[in-house]
């Protein structure tokens, strides 16, 4: 439980939210965390021309709070945690792009960045991504992009398993979600829900064919119920029921998104691998395809996570 103990929060002043900065003090409460707030602040031209384009399209709806407004709303709850005995402060070094953000933590040997979820509307995609998905991409460091479902004690989180990973960068990937969701079910005192999506048997006209073990639905099962127990995510009073093991033969973004709601989770864990290819940088990785299809808060880990935990 000595994980994430440097937390870095970015508030972005186009998209405006304390609530990330409540999550963060809310883990700092648990695992007496340091906290650090940034604010990214948009000179960028188009930043400012999307900004001027949305302000004229809300005419008649309350006016948005100005650059010196926020930065006066953050000062004051930064100041009301600090009276709580939290270890939180501001960042003294300005940031206008994620690049800053990036070199922040590599600086500071930032464990965690913690954000509020952008909007993702098609202007930002036509313009310049948002900023959740910059970091999910870019960040080495694991990316909790906060929505506005609560976390309550006894709450539940699903991770995505990939038990048929054949590689050095997967496996560690794997075990990097696995020791991150055991540190939250801790830190939540809940459950967590794993769930592995594959293709299911290739039918063949060979009738004597081995079913490969990627194939093998039982196969899976056995590696999730192996999982459950070397990292104690077994629920208590379920020794024997494997009902917080999932299977699904769909794609892992169709899949979390129907049974996040179906479970009710405070939190999705999914892995990125960091790598940006061509294909990955106009398909997108999991996390970024679930973001906007969950109602609750999106962690993603990477391979070096499963070093810090």
């Amino acid at each position: 439980m000595d994980s994430y103990q440097r937390l870095l929060v970015v508030v972005d002043e186009h998209d405006f939210s304390l609530k990330a900065v409540s999550r963060a003090v809310y883990l700092a409460s648990k695992t007496h965390a340091a906290i650090i707030v940034m604010m990214l602040e948009h000179s960028h031209f188009v930043n400012r021309l999307v900004d001027t384009f949305e302000a004229d399209g809300n005419e008649g709806q309350t006016q948005p709070l100005t650059k010196e407004r926020k930065l006066s709303c953050l000062n004051a709850f930064i100041s009301q945690a600090a009276q709580s005995g939290l270890s939180i402060s501001k960042a003294s070094i300005a940031c206008h792009s994620s690049d800053d953000v990036l070199q922040f933590c590599d600086d500071f040997k930032v464990d965690a960045v913690i954000l509020a979820a952008s909007r993702h509307k098609l202007w930002n995609w036509l313009t310049i991504k948002p900023l959740d998905v910059r970091l999910i991409r870019e960040s080495s460091r694991p990316v909790v992009v906060v929505k506005d479902h609560l976390w309550q004690p006894g709450g539940h989180i699903l991770s995505l398993v990939e038990p048929c990973a054949d590689d050095v960068t997967h496996r560690a990937l794997n075990d990097a979600v696995l020791q991150t969701s055991e540190h939250f079910s801790q830190l939540l005192a809940g459950d967590c829900h794993l769930i592995d999506c594959y293709y299911g048997e290739t039918p063949s006209i060979s009738f004597h064919q081995a079913l490969a073990p990627a194939n093998d639905e039982n196969y899976h099962l056995q590696k999730m119920s192996s999982y459950s127990s070397r990292y104690h995510l077994q629920p208590k009073g379920a020794a024997v029921s494997n009902h917080h093991l999932h299977l699904a033969k769909s794609l892992p973004e169709d899949a979390i998104e129907s049974l996040a709601k179906e479970v009710d989770s405070e939190l999705v864990i999914v892995g990125d691998t960091g790598n940006g290819s061509m294909f990955s940088n106009m398909c997108g990785h999991v996390g970024e395809q679930v973001i906007d299809r969950i109602q609750c808060d999106l962690l993603v880990v990477k391979p070096q996570s499963a070093h810090a935990i």
